[in-house]
């Protein structure tokens, strides 16, 4: 039942991310084409060849490494770990990191799996030669106010991730690829509050 349950997680996650993310900008189904040509003009990957690639990256960790995808751990375990470097006897102290400074980092799944998505995508960019630095932000949007937007929603989707003791990766697709209850809640409610605040914040990307 894994690989039927992962399939139907796949079309599920993959399906309302794209329509979700194609029409931030906006409702017409033209435009979401346009966007979807151009996105491939501009040598991106099409999002659903990636997502099947995802949904069998899925389905080879249980095969393989016996464990799902997941993501927000590895930042828990680099923090603990930084942590225990400049200050060991306070972090041994904390009732939440220090269990993560039991053992090296590179014996940890999760953060061995991330190091590895971020080789990944390093690679993918530049075969798709489209490395370039800079702050993608809408024309009504400022840097300071993009920067700081973003840090700000970095740390809420760190904490929230962290207390649901999961994020995408970790609750909604491997959670979900299970038929866990909570995964597909996860994905309910990720899915709901996109549309609820893609439509509150679509005017700073026009």
């Amino acid at each position: 039942m894994l690989d039927v349950s992962s399939i139907l997680m796949l079309s599920l996650y993959i399906g309302c991310e794209s329509f979700i993310t194609h029409n931030q900008r906006s409702y017409g189904v033209y435009q979401t084409l346009h966007v979807e040509v151009d996105m491939n003009r501009r040598g991106f990957w099409s999002p659903y060849l990636a997502g099947a690639g995802l949904g069998l990256t899925l389905l080879a960790s249980f095969v393989i490494a016996g464990q799902g995808l997941g993501a927000s751990r590895a930042f828990a375990v680099a923090a603990g770990t930084a942590m225990n470097v400049v200050a060991p006897v306070y972090t041994a102290t904390l009732t939440y990191l220090s269990k993560y400074i039991e053992r090296s980092p590179f014996q940890d799944w999760t953060f061995l799996e991330l190091t590895g998505v971020l080789i990944g995508a390093f690679a993918g960019v530049l075969m798709s030669r489209s490395f370039k630095v800079q702050i993608d932000r809408g024309s009504a949007m400022s840097v300071g106010t993009r920067v700081m937007t973003a840090f700000g929603g970095g740390i809420i989707l760190g904490f929230a991730s962290r207390l649901a003791r999961g994020c995408t990766s970790g609750v909604a697709l491997t959670g979900g690829a299970q038929f866990a209850l909570s995964g597909w809640v996860f994905v309910i409610a990720m899915f709901a509050s996109g549309f609820l605040f893609a439509a509150l914040f679509r005017r700073l990307w026009s």
